[in-house]
């Protein structure tokens, strides 16, 4: 059923233009609502209040999901739970639009869209990385979560990356150990993934990076990703124009995905994935 769930929405999601009853903004955004209406959410709202505020609607998604005893209702159910998690909206937009005017040579719209997507950065990574980034947080690490605990997995990981968006934004005292709480979640994900870019990618070339992070606890999630990619796939400076680095490095991370679609695959022949 995982294998069937991430072909169906994997192939729906590129295929198609969600509307916003399938995107995971519009609900996060109304639940932040009837939070801030309660005073859930505050300034002052502790840790694990915040933390509540997440494991609490995904704890109930997963009992829900363990009670169904029917294969069809529980299967469309998590493919809906993924479709709303998977992707997000505007970085293809964004991408899209980018992509549109690096090639009429449109660089003062290249550069502003380019912005939307998070670059610069203060963390110093090239535009490609950037992508390869945002390919992890809202593709690899949402589908690995859900692989491991199903549609409520997804749901988890989401909201927590939600939360740290807000307190971002608001610069509210729990973001530090929030932060912390996101490293955590993504340390297994992030080398799970990266592991994969090993085998698409130049193996021999970026091997030594992942092994120099692979058991460093200080090393984060963004760093490992970046580095990885950038080891994984050279391309030649001299010949670069302002679309070929984030291009390739797209390339890169979906043939990364798909190395993941065929692994879930053998496991699930394998009766180690259901």
């Amino acid at each position: 059923m995982t294998l069937i769930s991430l072909l169906l929405v994997l192939a729906l999601e590129r295929a198609t233009q969600k509307s916003q009853y399938w995107q995971w903004e519009f609900y996060v955004a109304r639940y932040q609502h009837f939070l801030q209406a309660r005073g859930l959410l505050k300034e002052d709202a502790s840790f694990i209040q915040l933390l509540a505020t997440v494991l609490l609607p995904s704890l109930l998604v997963f009992v829900l999901l363990q009670q169904l005893d029917a294969f069809l209702l529980e299967l469309i159910l998590d493919c809906a739970l993924l479709m709303v998690c998977i992707g997000c909206v505007e970085f293809r937009q964004s991408y899209r639009g980018y992509l549109q005017a690096a090639s009429r040579g449109d660089i003062e719209a290249s550069h502003l869209y380019a912005e939307q997507l998070g670059y610069p950065c203060d963390s110093g990574n090239s535009f490609g990385q950037c992508l390869v980034w945002i390919n992890y947080r809202h593709y690899m690490a949402v589908s690995i979560w859900f692989i491991v605990f199903g549609g409520a997995g997804a749901m988890f990981y989401v909201l927590s990356r939600a939360v740290l968006g807000y307190l971002k934004q608001q610069q509210w005292s729990q973001l530090a150990g929030w932060q912390k709480l996101m490293e955590g979640l993504d340390w297994l994900p992030a080398r799970l993934g990266t592991l994969g870019l090993l085998v698409v990618g130049h193996f021999s070339r970026a091997l030594p990076v992942w092994l120099g992070h692979l058991f460093n606890p200080s090393s984060q999630a963004r760093t490992l990703t970046t580095e990885v990619a950038k080891a994984a796939e050279y391309i030649e400076p001299d010949t670069l124009t302002c679309a070929d680095e984030p291009c390739t490095m797209v390339r890169l991370v979906k043939r990364n995905m798909m190395l993941l679609l065929v692994i879930v695959a053998v496991l699930t022949l394998a009766g180690i994935v259901g």
